[in-house]
C-alpha cells in the first residue's frame, strides 16, 4: 500500500510540476515548442528546452537546451514573447534583429544572472551559410554580468544600448555598435548621485572617438523627489 502511495505521489508531482506551451506568435518563421522543468504561482523555473518548427513544418528545425530559465506566465497562462520592457516584464523567448542584418536572431532567458535578479538571456544569432542559430558569447554578455536584463536596439543608430546600476543612486548606460558580428562599445554614461549632501549629479561620459576615449564630465541639478 506505501509503495502504491509513493507512486502515486511521485507520479502526480510530475504531472504538475512539467509544463509545455506552444508558441505561434513569436515569429514570422518559426514556431516554439518550450518544455519547463515546473511551474508554479504562474512562475516557470528550472530545466528548459526550446524547439523550433519552421512554420507549417511538424520536424524540428533547432532544439536548444538550458540549465535554467525564468519567466512568468500572462493573464493567458502562456509565456511572453518579444517584450523587454526594464524592471518590468521580459520574455522567455524573443526573436529580433540583433546584428543588423536584417535576418531574425533569437534570445532565450536563461535564469535571472543579470543585476538585482533581473532576467539575462544566452543570445544566438542566425547564419545563412550554417542554416541555423549559432551562439554568440559576445551578445549574451550584454545581458549578463550586472545588467538589468536584456539589452535594448535602436534600430535607426544601429545600436545596442544596456543598462546597470549600484544601488539607488549610481546608474551606469553603455552602447555598442556591431562589428564583425561584435558587440563593440563606443559610449558609457554614469550618473552618480552617491555624493552625501551634494545638490548635483554629476555625469560622466566616456565616448570613443577615432579609436580613442575622451572623456567628459558635468553636472546637473539633483531633482528631490
Amino acid at each position: 500500500m506505501i509503495k502504491i502511495l509513493l507512486t502515486l505521489l511521485l507520479f502526480c508531482t510530475c504531472a504538475v510540476a512539467e509544463a509545455k506551451f506552444e508558441v505561434k506568435n513569436a515569429s514570422r518563421t518559426y514556431d516554439v515548442l518550450i518544455e519547463v522543468e515546473k511551474c508554479e504561482n504562474k512562475i516557470c523555473e528550472g530545466k528548459v528546452s526550446f524547439t523550433l518548427f519552421k512554420k507549417g513544418s511538424r520536424v524540428p528545425f533547432q532544439v536548444f537546451h538550458l540549465d535554467d530559465t525564468s519567466f512568468m506566465l500572462g493573464d493567458n497562462d502562456k509565456p511572453s514573447v518579444n517584450v523587454t520592457r526594464l524592471y518590468d516584464e521580459q520574455s522567455a523567448v524573443s526573436f529580433s534583429d540583433y546584428n543588423f542584418d536584417n535576418i531574425e536572431d533569437l534570445s532565450l532567458c536563461d535564469g535571472t544572472n543579470g543585476g538585482y535578479g533581473m532576467p539575462s538571456y544566452q543570445i544566438y544569432l542566425f547564419s545563412g551559410r550554417a542554416n541555423r542559430f549559432i551562439h554568440s558569447a559576445a551578445f549574451s554578455e550584454l545581458s549578463q554580468e550586472g545588467r538589468l536584463g536584456m539589452f535594448e536596439r535602436d534600430v535607426r543608430r544601429k545600436i545596442l544600448r544596456t543598462s546597470s546600476k549600484s544601488g539607488c543612486c549610481l546608474h551606469m548606460t553603455e552602447e555598442f555598435v556591431v562589428v564583425n558580428n561584435r558587440p563593440k562599445k563606443v559610449l558609457e554614461i554614469e550618473e552618480d548621485a552617491t555624493i552625501a549632501n551634494e545638490k548635483k549629479i554629476k555625469i560622466t561620459t566616456r565616448r570613443l572617438v577615432n579609436g580613442r576615449w575622451r572623456k567628459t564630465v558635468r553636472y546637473v541639478p539633483r531633482v528631490r523627489q
